[in-house]
């Protein structure tokens, strides 16, 4: 996968999906690195712009993002009802589409839209189709404890609907409730903060760490850290 970008990845049906953000791409492999096939196209014709990251959605069926582009080209997602099938535009209009996930009942899809440092959410049609766009949390207003931006990366829900987002500006992840309430703030060291993921058990929660410059430490990292139990 030369030139892939490599940024979302998710494991589904006993393979993995990666969104290449620098080429352009999901691309399929098994979770030894075989490759299968490349998604390079949507079901228009037109290619993605960025794909950024990606969630499981009801039965076979996945959504990813196209973050856009800084000329003008709109953050969109994408779903597919399954690997065969061509994706389909289902939103578009979002100032940098990030991450992305979908609640435990399937009926609701969030997406970290990072030029605003906002997660919007969706409701889900039977088809996939998105319905009845709003903001979920305005993350500069509610996370409070520390200065500046606070902007959205991976994006992941757990079996109680609780959403975790890992913050690139604001110093580690927070959690939400589905009523977009802030029930845990997290600082974690290291300066960018973007992937997460739960562990099969969500006993943990892992993610990656990024620096601008290795005199912080080292380029990359990955955390581990118990998962904060509700209130």
């Amino acid at each position: 996968m030369e030139g892939c970008g490599a940024n979302g990845l998710l494991s589904h049906k006993g393979e993995l999906l990666v969104a290449c953000y620098d080429s352009g791409t999901v691309q399929q492999v098994t979770i030894e690195g075989k490759f299968i096939q490349s998604i390079d196209r949507a079901s228009t014709g037109a290619k993605f712009v960025r794909p950024n990251d990606l969630a499981r959605a009801n039965r076979d069926g996945v959504y990813f993002t196209a973050s856009g582009g800084e000329d003008g080209v709109p953050g969109k997602v994408f779903y597919m009802s399954n690997l065969n099938a061509k994706p389909r535009e289902v939103a578009s209009a979002i100032q940098n589409a990030n991450g992305i996930a979908v609640s435990p009942d399937g009926k609701v899809l969030y997406v970290g839209e990072s030029t605003t440092d906002k997660i919007l959410q969706y409701d889900i049609a039977s088809d996939g189709s998105l319905l009845n766009r709003r903001d979920l949390v305005a993350l500069d207003k509610e996370l409070t404890a520390t200065q500046g931006r606070h902007t959205p990366d991976g994006i992941r829900t757990d079996r109680l609907g609780r959403i975790f987002v890992s913050l690139y500006n604001g110093g580690g992840f927070a959690i939400f409730n589905a009523n977009g309430r802030l029930m845990a703030d997290i600082p974690l060291p290291g300066e960018h903060h973007a992937n997460l993921a739960l562990s099969p058990n969500e006993k943990y929660v892992f993610g990656t760490i990024a620096n601008s410059s290795t005199a912080a430490g080292q380029a990359g990292a990955i955390y581990r850290t118990l998962n904060p139990q509700p209130n």
